[in-house]
């Protein structure tokens, strides 16, 4: 059954959040005087009232107000690339990140105590950005998991070969979701995807 547009329209905003949010922990400083996106990240309810329309490297997206019941059951659905857990930690991320940059020190760096607590809520930071990318992989690794079982179980060639294509293009999106340097997939092919191959030989 194929979706209705204003589905579908859902569906592509809660993307485009996703893309939002991943982008503010990448660069916190192209968000740090959006009072709109600051307000929105302070809650659930506030990122879900959302209204905007934005660019994030040279695309343009659309977010569109939902309601938090809305977006907790489109990504309960099991076609979905993320969970809400994932998505919602994003959003703490993303506004812990805004704050961190608001109240980095502008002065050069001195091998002081105040100095060097600095260098280590930087490593901090580090630290939290390494488990959002932790927490990417996980979700990605449990959409392979379930399509790996959905294609185990698909007889028909041909539709078994679509579920293929379209589970590597499904890990490539998700790994898309991760910050810079660690959402590049443009070392994984595109067209060098796993191909089914007629084998005139039962099997022993």
């Amino acid at each position: 059954m194929s979706k209705s547009p204003k589905r579908e329209l859902i569906d592509e905003s809660i993307g485009n959040i996703l893309k939002l949010l991943s982008d503010i922990v990448q660069s916190p400083g192209d968000y740090v005087e959006n009072e709109q996106i600051l307000s929105a990240l302070k809650s659930q309810g506030g990122l879900c009232a959302l209204d905007l329309k934005l660019s994030i490297r040279n695309t343009q997206l659309r977010i569109i107000p939902i309601s938090l019941n809305t977006l907790k059951k489109r990504l309960s659905d099991k076609q979905s690339d993320i969970s809400f857990n994932h998505l919602d930690k994003l959003r703490m991320q993303a506004l812990a990140a805004i704050r961190k940059f608001s109240n980095e020190p502008t002065t050069p760096k001195k091998r002081t105590r105040s100095a060097l607590e600095d260098q280590i809520e930087e490593l901090k930071a580090s630290v939290t950005t390494l488990h959002s990318v932790n927490m990417v992989l996980v979700q990605a690794l449990e959409v392979n998991r379930r399509d790996l079982i959905t294609i185990s179980e698909t007889s028909n060639t041909g539709l078994r070969q679509k579920r293929i294509n379209d589970a590597i293009n499904r890990i490539i999106k998700i790994l898309g979701l991760n910050p810079a340097p660690f959402d590049d997939t443009t070392i994984l092919s595109m067209e060098n995807h796993l191909q089914l191959v007629q084998n005139g030989k039962k099997n022993r």
